[in-house]
């Protein structure tokens, strides 16, 4: 008997186990086949085996999504048949979780499923080699080498350049399950589709109330747009491709992305068709007609009315040349003439289009002689739209996208707290004969906050600069001391971005940049251009006249992993703090790569920059139309001149190589506490007369070693022109030291 009743107490004990085992909806504590804090480590909250929605150990079962359940507990209402019952209501035999009868449960939150990260190729181990197979192997390849020689300045010559395997390391992939899935083509957007833009418009428009993560899904293939994709008021929102291009018949915004949150691009590329760009060859020129006639090539014609017969409203004519390595870039000694309207040049007067021919003659104010047969590009638009627009969002990503050209900007960024972009080129077009990508900058970022990261991406054959991240001086125009106020005013719209509680401020001396008093801003009344701040500390009338720069409304940027080349203009302007740019190339950039600065010019922007490294970079073939004056260029200009010591502080230079520089390897200005030390510096002032490796003017504190220089030419050796507070230390070269200036 006493056997009997412990196998009825066995079974019984084990049959609630089961019970239990089967029903646990969040919170138990169960034996368990799925976490419920997601075991996905790629992005947060990713549950990949279990059916546990509630957080806490999921057993077995488990229905996540409402309906019938049959035999594991039901967590999202529905009719549940067999389950335990934990909600105490009126369910006959099984788990209702939600009260009385099981019918009017909430849908269960869908929680995204990211796809397991791939393993990479461990990094090879580097060689030691000798220094000129050192120079030779780094001049020949945008990427890293696995070679070492510390002889030759470089701390880590194996860390010099983009890390190749950046090209396709996915950061910021789709979630593959757990998401509310679209398919466009189930709503008229198709390949072939007749209305794309407007369909896929009216579904953005439906995702506006649909809260959780939203995927809209692209096929394969080339989708054409006749005007503007438009997404606001959406959060949580995935647009993914598949290799998908997004072809434009008309000159417009792209995407303009407004007040969202967490919006991700993937794998879509961006191209206009017609091509607001154009390439060809010189068939003649006439200096005294001041005029170029150009044969277009054969995938180009002007006949479609956006090229308005072949004048250009705003627009370039720029002739290119070849670096040797079959690179076409923008010949620094050309011709590169154009109607603007960010400086207001007008060098274009004319242009008419012979249809017959397909050529192109433009009329200038006045042009040098170019030889036949010189490749050029003509633009027909420059700032009017944008490739990807985002303003006043939180959360952007993309991934994986490419931009073949615009009408104007590649991506412009405005007041966006926290950008992501990797794998996301700015390049030409495979099968294309461009010469020219975007008609002004490959990414314009202003009054943004928070993070900006740029990685694993390609920036070419762009008008203007590569990159600009800014944002813009206010104008001192009253204080009040009794109530501790100060009114500043904007420039412009363009220029008006806002003040919040809680930023803080600087003031500058517009003639020097010295800075001159530090608030945080307590209270803000704002009338169209103007504010009246009130700040934590007396103010008095010496700030009439200065200009105000917003310290908090200026993002961290990081630029990693990334190749900028063959373009006119600059390759980055930095301005803003806490920052890195490392492990990139850049190539044929003939106006100068790197500008970290803050100028009082005719675009007034902010702010001025500061705790900046640049490190394992690459500087090839650069600024050979003397655009900066040195590969990395740190520097203020005020109303007054250059501005004095100590402006840009803690910047650090290291680890960089530097080859055939027209101008100074790395030139500084204005700064103080900050470093230059074991670069390698090879031709530096290859162009110019400036045959220094290193520069620093007017500056404090600043340390200068074991920088190392291979150098030709009638000033063979290393020179180092230096202040007098620099303090030079172990640098070393392969010719005759030569150290000028104030030392």
């Amino acid at each position: 008997m006493k056997k009997m009743l412990k196998s009825a107490v066995a079974f019984l004990l084990a049959t609630l186990t089961f019970c239990f085992s089967a029903c646990s909806v969040g919170g138990g504590d169960g034996d368990s086949t799925g976490n419920g804090d997601g075991t996905n480590t790629e992005q947060p909250g990713g549950d990949t085996t279990g059916g546990n929605t509630g957080g806490g150990d999921d057993t077995t079962g488990g229905n996540t999504g409402g309906g019938g359940d049959t035999t594991g507990g039901n967590t999202g209402g529905g009719d549940d048949t067999t389950g335990g019952n934990t909600g105490g209501g009126d369910d006959t035999t099984g788990g209702n979780t939600g009260g009385d009868s099981g019918t009017e449960e909430p849908e269960t939150p869908l929680v995204p499923v990211f796809p397991e990260k791939e393993e990479e190729t461990p990094e090879a181990t580097p060689t030691e080699v000798a220094g000129d197979s050192m120079i030779n192997t780094l001049k020949s390849t945008p990427y890293r080498s696995a070679i070492q020689n510390t002889a030759y300045g470089l701390t880590q010559s194996y860390s010099v350049g983009a890390d190749e395997r950046a090209f396709s390391r996915v950061l910021y992939p789709a979630p593959i399950s757990g998401v509310k899935e679209y398919k466009v083509a189930d709503y008229g957007v198709a390949p072939d589709g007749e209305y794309n833009a407007r369909d896929l418009n009216a579904l953005l428009q439906e995702l506006k109330g649909v809260t959780g993560t939203k995927m809209l899904v692209f096929d394969k293939g080339t989708y054409t747009f006749d005007t503007t994709v438009e997404i606001s008021d959406v959060e949580d929102l995935y647009i993914v491709g598949d290799n998908t291009d997004f072809i434009y018949s008309t000159w417009c915004n792209a995407f303009r992305i407004n007040d969202c949150k967490n919006i991700h691009l993937n794998g879509i590329s961006v191209d206009f068709h017609p091509s607001a760009v154009v390439a060809g060859t010189v068939r003649s020129c006439s200096t005294s007609a001041k005029t170029v006639t150009i044969k277009l090539n054969d995938e180009f014609s002007l006949s479609n009315s956006l090229y308005n017969g072949g004048k250009i409203r705003y627009g370039s004519y720029m002739e290119f040349c070849n670096d040797g390595n079959g690179n076409l870039y923008p010949n620094p000694n050309g011709n590169l003439l154009y109607n603007s309207t960010g400086d207001n040049v007008q060098n274009i007067t004319g242009g008419t289009y012979n249809a017959s021919s397909n050529e192109l003659t433009l009329t200038f104010n006045s042009i040098k002689s170019v030889a036949a047969g010189t490749n050029v590009s003509v633009a027909f638009t420059m700032y009017e739209y944008c490739g990807i627009e985002v303003a006043n969002c939180e959360n952007f990503y993309t991934e994986g996208c490419n931009i073949y050209s615009t009408a104007g900007m590649g991506i412009r960024l405005q007041s966006v707290k926290n950008a992501y972009l990797n794998r996301t080129n700015v390049a030409l077009k495979k099968g294309s004969s461009r010469l020219m990508t975007v008609t002004a900058d490959g990414l314009h970022a202003k009054d943004c906050v928070g993070d900006l990261q740029l990685t694993g991406s390609i920036f070419e054959n762009s008008h203007d600069d590569c990159i600009n991240i800014a944002s813009f001086y206010k104008e001192v125009t009253a204080i009040s001391t009794r109530n501790k106020t100060i009114t500043c005013e904007a420039a412009s719209i363009q220029s008006n971005y806002p003040v919040e509680v809680g930023d803080v401020i600087e003031i500058y001396n517009p003639a020097t940049f010295e800075l001159l008093k530090t608030y945080t801003v307590t209270a803000v009344t704002k009338s169209a251009l103007r504010y009246v701040l009130t700040v934590n500390a007396r103010v008095d009338d010496s700030i009439v006249g200065m200009i105000v720069g917003n310290v908090t409304r200026s993002p961290k940027v990081l630029i990693q992993d990334c190749i900028f080349r063959n373009k006119r203009n600059r390759g980055i302007l930095l301005q803003t703090r806490d920052s890195v740019i490392t492990g990139n190339t850049f190539q044929n950039i003939i106006h100068g790569p790197i500008s970290i600065h803050s100028a009082m010019d005719i675009f007034a922007e902010a702010l001025v920059p500061g705790n900046v490294t640049v490190s394992n970079n690459k500087f090839i073939n650069n600024n050979a139309a003397y655009g900066l004056s040195g590969d990395v260029a740190i520097f203020t200009k005020g109303t007054e001149g250059s501005g004095g010591a100590g402006v840009i502080n803690n910047i650090t230079v290291t680890n960089n190589f530097f080859y055939n520089s027209a101008r100074t390897g790395v030139f500084f200005s204005s700064s103080g506490n900050s470093t230059i030390s074991y670069n390698l510096l090879c031709k530096t002032g290859a162009v110019s007369s400036e045959k220094y490796s290193i520069y620093v003017g007017t500056s404090e504190n600043v340390t200068i070693k074991g920088n190392c220089a291979v150098r030709t030419g009638s000033e063979s050796g290393f020179v180092i022109y230096a202040s007098a507070s620099a303090t030079i230390i172990d640098n070393a070269d392969f010719n005759t030291t030569k150290i000028l200036g104030g030392i």
